[in-house]
């Protein structure tokens, strides 16, 4: 394998929808590895596959392309590949077939387009705390059964040719605050850390994983460093005790977690000495050429050892070196098939209030997604779900606030109706969500139904005479889902 320099450890974000000169002198410049498709970078598959190509072209050498792909929560697609509901559903399923075809079909879509790593599957085990970064992102509290599903996703993906990464190690399922804003620290005593949030990750590495992505949290039974920067977490416990081999990823650099206490590019060379092999900077443009120019200083000035980014370098190459299968996309019936399984498997009903199931609702209340286009994907574009909603006629439509407050005539139309279905868009976690529920509590409770779409945890905040549905998905496939178990 030729030499490859310290820049070759990096995984890049982009901006735009095609190859820009300055991507690709970013990418020329700095010798990276890796790039990080993110929504700001996808209109369409067949897009997708043509700025692979040209970037793959124009820079001159083979590139790594990774996605953020877990389904449910986290979707950067808006059209043209299957939006499964996530792992909350497929934990309520608990079916590891479901979670093998899953992955499978997650992996000939992605390869179709050129993409050869997800950073999927979240295998954090949730705790009975609320847990804004994660929530039903994970397959949920059992640690046996994330460690299944979390297997059963890996191979079904690689078996497909792309690589899955295993998030976030060693476990941060039980983290009360969210890593993007600002720092966790999870005071869990070490027997118990170890027995409940290592066993999925030692499932990945048992069933061939090809990455695991390391987690900006503070363990102190572990040890006193955050887990990026911890020797002890990534070359004692994920090296040496489950046995790794494969490619050691770091989560984006960017996140409050890490800015908040230091400079994206000191964190980097940090996340090197600690035993990473690939780190990402997902959104700070100047981070990222300052970054690998800072740690081509230390390897020079023998800081960090040469042969360790050697060692790093080999890795990430073999990622791009693997024999993959043929790309044939699956039919969008076949990704639709599982996606409605799991959804349907998933949709339950938390509480039986004063409106009886099934409901005949006049007034339904459904998040206003264009409040939040920029900060999520939804099929179809923000309007997409509303769209989708309105074709169905089953009753009047009018939208909650999701980051505002401001209720408008909502008052005046719950105070009218008779039979009220609300998508609850996480309470605990936006404004707008919080109010209209709040509402609903003082003005409408025995004459609603609550259906979760986005965190389980919101059960709490109801009213105890309200009827509740847990849907555990946003997707269109978990809101048909939850329908059917709504109404007649």
């Amino acid at each position: 394998m030729p030499m490859k320099g310290p820049g070759y450890l990096f995984m890049f974000g982009i901006y735009g929808t095609r190859a820009t000169k300055e991507t690709v002198a970013l990418l020329k410049k700095t010798g990276a590895s890796s790039v990080l498709l993110l929504g700001r970078n996808i209109e369409t598959p067949a897009q997708t596959k043509a700025l692979c190509a040209e970037l793959v072209q124009r820079v001159g050498r083979p590139l790594l392309f990774t996605v953020d792909h877990e389904g449910g929560w986290v979707l950067r697609f808006k059209s043209g590949v299957t939006a499964f509901p996530g792992n909350a559903a497929l934990g309520r399923a608990g079916d590891p077939r479901l979670a093998f075809a899953t992955g499978e079909i997650m992996g000939r879509e992605l390869l179709s387009m050129g993409i050869q790593l997800n950073l999927a599957p979240v295998l954090d085990v949730l705790t009975p705390n609320y847990n804004p970064g994660i929530g039903i992102r994970s397959f949920g509290t059992d640690a046996k059964l994330v460690a299944r599903l979390g297997a059963a996703f890996i191979k079904g993906m690689q078996k497909r040719g792309v690589s899955a990464c295993a998030k976030h190690f060693p476990g941060k399922g039980a983290a009360t605050v969210d890593a993007h804003v600002q720092l966790p620290t999870i005071r869990i005593q070490k027997p118990e850390f170890l027995r409940t949030h290592l066993a999925p990750f030692s499932a990945a590495v048992e069933a061939g994983v090809d990455c695991v992505m390391t987690s900006h949290v503070r363990f102190p039974a572990l040890d006193s460093e955050v887990a990026t920067f911890s020797q002890k977490i990534t070359r004692d416990l994920l090296r040496k005790k489950l046995g790794f081999k494969g490619v050691v990823i770091s989560d984006d650099l960017c996140m409050g977690a890490v800015t908040g206490s230091m400079p994206v590019q000191l964190a980097a060379v940090r996340a090197i000495e600690a035993g990473h092999d690939l780190l990402i900077i997902a959104h700070d443009k100047a981070a990222m050429g300052e970054s690998a120019e800072l740690l081509e200083g230390a390897v020079a000035d023998g800081l960090i050892e040469r042969g360790a980014i050697e060692d790093s370098a080999r890795r990430v190459s073999r990622l791009l070196e693997r024999k993959r299968p043929s790309a044939a996309k699956p039919s969008a019936k076949e990704g639709a098939r599982i996606a409605a399984a799991s959804a349907r498997a998933a949709v339950s009903v938390d509480r039986e209030g004063a409106v009886a199931l099934p409901m005949k609702p006049d007034l339904i209340l459904f998040p206003d997604f264009a409040q939040v286009k920029a900060r999520f994907t939804f099929e179809g574009g923000a309007n997409g779900p509303l769209n989708w909603l309105k074709a169905k006629r089953i009753a009047p439509i009018a939208l909650t606030p999701i980051e505002k407050t401001e209720l408008g005539e909502i008052s005046a139309k719950v105070r009218s109706a008779e039979s009220i279905l609300f998508f609850c868009f996480e309470a605990r976690r936006f404004p707008g969500q919080k109010a209209a529920l709040e509402l609903l509590n003082r003005q409408a409770p025995d004459k609603t139904a609550v259906c979760l779409i986005r965190n389980s945890w919101d059960l709490k905040l109801l009213h105890p005479r309200m009827t509740a549905v847990d849907a555990r998905g946003y997707r269109l496939c978990s809101l048909g889902a939850a329908l059917e178990k709504m109404l007649p």
